[in-house]
């Protein structure tokens, strides 16, 4: 049974990919230090509903981290060159963290096939839905692939502490594997007939929920309310 399909509390694809934009936008804009607490507890709450118990608490500990030993721009301003280069790299990281905790819901908490189906669903062109499914199917396989590579090297003892052999040993079969994983992928998708332009018929049906709903509302009204704050 696929992930979408199993739990109330995940909520559609495109409204994840939908917040991700709204909270995308919203770097560009001062947003109230509660209200972005307020979005970070929902997110930690689905991951939770959804089983990621750990993102849940790096979830909490990075952003809190972030707020507490990050000052803010003006103080940064007013810092010695070194000292703002230092600091001003973990204020874009700070800027950028809700964007990137609802990317991270989205990616661990959506299958593919969810995805194409929610895609078709709203009449997405599949020049922009099909790399976003092959993309999804890439680094789950990269990420496997790399790991094991990683640890046959290790078991050889090369290290980083070496660095000319580990860019021999590890860097470039990890080049080669991206290219047979990708080729993989295009032959999988011709398989299935990826190009043929009539209407298929998808496994997954998707269907919008409460939580759907909720969860973009939620964060819409954070959003608004922490900028006008």
């Amino acid at each position: 049974m696929p992930v979408f399909l199993d739990n109330p509390y995940n909520p559609n694809p495109i409204s994840k990919l939908m917040v991700t934009f709204l909270l995308g936008f919203a770097v560009f804009h001062k947003v109230n230090i509660y209200f972005e607490w307020a979005i970070i507890l929902l997110i930690s709450f689905l991951f939770y509903k959804n089983g990621f118990k750990k993102e849940v608490l790096k979830n909490i500990l990075f952003f809190g981290m972030f707020s507490l030993i990050i000052p803010s721009l003006e103080v940064i301003r007013n810092m010695n060159v070194i000292l703002m280069i230092f600091f001003m790299l973990f204020a874009v990281c700070r800027m950028f963290y809700l964007p990137f905790s609802s990317g991270s819901f989205f990616v661990k908490t959506s299958d593919v096939g969810s995805i194409i189906s929610s895609m078709d669903k709203i009449k997405l062109p599949h020049s922009i839905s099909i790399p976003i499914a092959v993309i999804f199917r890439f680094f789950p396989s990269f990420r496997e692939e790399s790991h094991n590579i990683k640890l046959a090297m290790k078991i050889r003892g090369i290290t980083l502490k070496n660095p000319i052999s580990y860019i021999e040993y590890v860097m470039v079969p990890l080049l080669v594997i991206s290219s047979n994983i990708s080729d993989d992928i295009a032959k999988a998708a011709e398989t299935k007939c990826i190009e043929n332009p009539v209407k298929k018929t998808r496994y997954i049906s998707v269907k919008m929920k409460i939580v759907d709903f909720g969860y973009v509302l939620l964060v819409l009204i954070m959003v608004i309310g922490g900028i006008l704050w």
